[in-house]
C-alpha cells in the first residue's frame, strides 16, 4: 500500500473494536432536547401543567400534586424491592426571603423523594433530582401521588413546580407524560449515532449527525410485532465473548467492559413498550490483534486486504493539527490563506483500520492582473445557501438550506430543502421533469403520476387532524388503515394480508374495550372482550357466543322418569322431553315438570306455547317467562308411567 501526502502525514493503526453510540432529538439538526437517553414514560400523569401554592408562612403546608397513572397506585406500576427511582423537576419562587420545601410520596410510609431545598432571595430557581430504593415497607404502603410540602414560605411568595418526570432507574430523562397521556409528537423523531473507541458518549449533537427520521410510536401495521404501543424504555448493555456468533447468557452490564484483542465485544439492547412486552436485538464487533510488521518496506497491513477506503475532506485555519469536526465526503470551499485538509480511513478484512492525513494550503488572493478582454455571458450558476443570493439574474438556481420558511425578496415563501430557479422577476420552484426517473428515496408534497409503478417499496400516508391521525399503507402484500383519536382513546384498524385474510379492530383505553371482526381461510368471526359476545362461520358450522349444549334438567312436580332436555343453538332454544311419567293432572290446568337455570337465555320474553306428543289435540306444552317447563291436558288424566313426550324449537328474546 502506497500513501501520497503533501506537506504532513500522520497514520494511526487502530486495533481495538469500536463502539457505536445512539441519541435522540426532536429537530433534524440534533440540538431540539437532545439526549443519550431513549426517553421513559412518566410515571406520574397530569404533569404537562406547571402547579404552584402560595405561601401562607406555616409549617408543613402540603398539598397533592400529581397522580400515579396506573389506577392512581403505585404498586401497579410494575416496581419491585431493589428497583431504583428518580424524581426530577423544576421549581421557582416568586419573592423570596426564607424558606425550604420538599416533595415526597403521599402514602402510608410518607416515603421522602428528595432532600430538603432551601430558598432565599438569591436561590429562587432551580433544577432538582433525586433518587431512591424501593424497599418492603415502601410497597407495602398505598401511594396516590405526589405532595408538596413547604415551611414557613412567606406570605404572598409562589412556589411553582414544573416539568415533573417520575421514572424508573437512575438515568436523567427528560420530561414525558404518562402512557395515558403520551402521544406520537411527544417521543423523539430523529436518532442519530457515530462510532469510536470511547466507552463515554459525546453529548455534542453535530457529532451524531447525519440525523435520520425514524419511526414514531404508535405501530404501523396491525398485524405481527409491536404494533398500536409506544416504546417505553430503551436498555443497551455489554459483554465480552470469545465467539462472534453465539450471544452470551452471563457477563452482561451496564458499562463496556475492558476490551480483549481477539475477542468480541457484544452489544445488547432491549427495547420495552408500553404494553409492558419487550424485544431484544444484538450487535457483535471484533477486538482485532495487533497486525503483523510490514515486509515490504511500505506502510499496510500485511497478510490482510482493504476491505474499504473512505477518503472526507475539510477546511481548517491550521496546517498542523488535524481537525475533529467537520469531514465531508465532499470538498468545501475553503478561503484563500487557509488550509484543506484530506482524510484517508482503509478498513482492513481483519476489522483494523488506518488513517492517513494529507494538507495542502488556498493561495492568497494575488496582485490584480490586467484588464481582459469582454467575454461571453456565462451559464446560469448553482447557489446553496441558508440566505437568498444578493445578485439575481434570470437562470439562477437557488437551493435553500435552512430549516424554517424564508420569505424572499419578491415576496415568495422559500421552504427549507428546496431548489428555485429565478425566471427574472420571482422565484419559482425548479421542478424536475424526466422520461425515465430512478431513486432510492423521493420526498415530495404532491405525486400526480399515470402508471405509477413502485418496486420493492412501500406506501405509507399519514394525515394529521386535531387529535385525529389517520394513516394509509400498502407494503409487500399487505394494506392498512390506522385512525387514532387522542380525544377519545379510540384506535380503529383494517388490515388485509394475502396469507392472513381481513381484519377489523376496535380499541378504547378509556373502557377497556376491544372489539375485532375478519376473514380468513378458518371463516368468519367477531368478538368483543367486554360483552363476551363472540360469532364464528367455519367449515364445521356456526358458533355463537350464546350457544348452550343439551342440558338435562331435573323433573320436578310429581313428574318423573325419562329425560327433560334444553340446548341454544344459533339463536334458537330447543326443549326436549322424552318418556317422562305424569302425575294425576286435573284436565285444563298447567303442571310443572322442570325449571331452566336463572338468567338462562332460553327463558323467553313472553309465555311460548305449543302441543305435545302424548296427544297433540288433548296435550299442551308451555316454556313460561319465569323459567318454568310446563304440561297441560285438556282431560282429567290419572298419574301414568312414561306418557308425555314434547318437542319444541323457539327463538331466544
Amino acid at each position: 500500500m502506497t500513501i501520497v501526502a503533501s506537506n504532513s502525514l500522520t497514520i494511526s493503526n487502530v486495533n481495538d473494536g469500536t463502539i457505536t453510540h445512539y441519541a435522540y432529538a426532536y429537530s433534524a439538526d440534533g440540538t431540539d432536547r437532545f439526549t443519550t437517553n431513549y426517553p421513559n414514560l412518566n410515571l406520574l400523569k397530569g404533569t404537562r401543567t406547571p402547579n404552584s401554592v402560595t405561601g401562607n408562612n406555616t409549617s408543613n403546608q402540603a398539598g397533592g400534586i400529581y397522580f400515579f397513572d396506573n389506577n392512581k397506585n403505585i404498586q401497579n406500576q410494575g416496581l419491585s424491592v431493589g428497583d431504583t427511582l428518580t424524581c426530577e423537576f423544576d421549581w421557582s419562587v416568586s419573592n423570596p426571603t426564607s424558606g425550604t420545601f420538599y416533595l415526597q410520596l403521599n402514602n402510608t410510609n410518607w416515603k421522602s423523594i428528595s432532600q430538603r431545598i432551601s430558598i432565599t432571595s438569591g436561590n429562587k430557581s432551580g433544577h432538582s433530582k433525586f433518587s431512591f430504593v424501593v424497599d418492603a415497607g415502601f410497597l407495602a404502603g398505598v401511594a396516590t401521588g405526589i405532595n408538596r410540602r413547604a415551611d414557613y414560605l412567606p406570605t404572598n411568595s409562589v412556589l411553582t413546580i414544573s416539568n415533573v418526570i417520575f421514572t424508573k432507574g437512575s438515568n436523567a430523562n427528560p420530561w414525558m407524560p404518562s402512557s395515558s397521556e403520551v402521544t406520537t409528537a411527544d417521543w423523539p423523531s430523529y436518532i442519530g449515532q457515530y462510532t469510536d473507541f470511547n466507552t463515554t458518549a459525546s453529548t455534542d449533537p453535530a457529532k451524531y449527525a447525519p440525523w435520520i427520521i425514524f419511526k414514531g410510536n404508535d405501530g404501523k401495521d396491525g398485524i405481527a410485532g409491536k404494533d398500536g404501543v409506544g416504546l417505553k424504555n430503551t436498555v443497551i448493555t455489554y459483554a465480552i465473548s470469545t465467539s462472534g456468533t453465539t450471544a452470551p447468557t452471563t457477563g452482561w452490564t451496564s458499562s463496556v467492559p475492558t476490551l480483549v484483542k481477539g475477542q468480541f465485544l457484544w452489544t445488547k439492547t432491549i427495547w420495552t413498550y408500553t404494553d409492558n412486552s419487550s424485544e431484544t436485538g444484538y450487535s457483535v464487533t471484533y477486538i482485532s490483534k495487533d497486525g503483523n510488521n510490514g515486509k515490504d518496506g511500505i506502510a499496510g497491513k500485511d497478510g490482510v486486504g482493504i476491505k474499504t477506503t473512505t477518503i472526507t475532506y475539510v477546511g481548517s485555519r491550521s496546517g498542523t493539527t488535524a481537525p475533529t469536526t467537520g469531514w465531508s465526503p465532499s470538498v468545501p470551499s475553503v478561503p484563500a490563506g487557509q488550509f484543506l485538509w484530506t482524510k484517508t480511513v482503509w478498513r482492513y478484512s481483519d476489522s483494523t483500520s488506518e488513517t492517513g492525513y494529507s494538507v495542502a494550503k488556498m493561495g492568497n488572493t494575488g496582485a490584480t492582473g490586467p484588464a481582459g478582454t469582454p467575454g461571453s455571458t456565462g451559464a446560469p450558476g448553482k447557489i446553496v445557501s441558508n440566505t437568498e443570493p444578493i445578485s439575481l439574474f434570470k437562470g439562477l438556481t437557488w437551493k435553500y438550506s435552512g430549516t424554517a420558511n424564508l420569505t424572499a425578496s419578491d415576496g415568495t415563501v422559500i421552504h427549507p430543502n428546496t431548489e428555485y430557479y429565478y425566471n427574472g422577476t420571482h422565484w419559482v420552484i425548479n421542478y424536475l421533469s424526466a422520461n425515465n426517473f430512478e431513486a432510492n428515496s423521493i420526498t415530495a408534497d404532491l405525486i400526480d403520476a399515470k402508471n405509477l409503478t413502485i418496486t420493492d417499496g412501500e406506501f405509507v400516508s399519514t394525515i394529521i387532524e386535531g387529535s385525529v391521525k389517520t394513516q394509509t399503507e400498502i407494503k409487500d402484500d399487505h394494506l392498512l388503515i390506522y385512525k387514532m383519536d387522542t380525544s377519545t382513546n379510540s384506535i380503529n384498524t383494517i388490515a388485509l394480508k394475502s396469507d392472513s385474510g381481513l381484519g377489523m379492530t376496535y380499541q378504547n383505553s378509556d373502557r377497556g374495550e376491544y372489539t375485532s371482526a375478519g376473514v380468513n381461510f378458518q371463516g368468519l368471526f367477531m368478538q368483543n372482550n367486554i360483552t363476551k359476545e363472540f360469532a364464528r362461520l367455519t367449515p364445521q358450522g356456526t358458533k355463537l357466543s350464546t350457544d348452550v349444549p343439551w342440558t338435562t334438567l331435573a323433573a320436578t312436580g310429581g313428574f318423573s322418569g325419562g329425560t327433560i332436555q334444553f340446548s341454544i343453538q344459533n339463536g334458537v332454544a330447543y326443549f326436549s322431553v322424552s318418556g317422562v311419567s305424569v302425575p294425576s293432572m286435573t284436565g285444563g290446568t298447567w303442571y310443572q315438570c322442570a325449571q331452566l337455570p336463572t338468567g338462562s337465555r332460553a327463558i323467553p320474553s313472553v309465555n311460548r306455547v305449543t302441543t305435545a306428543f302424548a296427544n297433540a289435540s288433548v296435550w299442551g306444552f308451555l316454556v313460561s317467562v319465569s323459567g318454568g317447563l310446563y304440561f297441560q291436558s285438556k282431560n282429567n288424566t290419572s298419574a301414568t308411567g312414561n306418557l308425555a313426550n314434547a318437542l319444541a324449537a323457539f327463538p331466544i328474546g
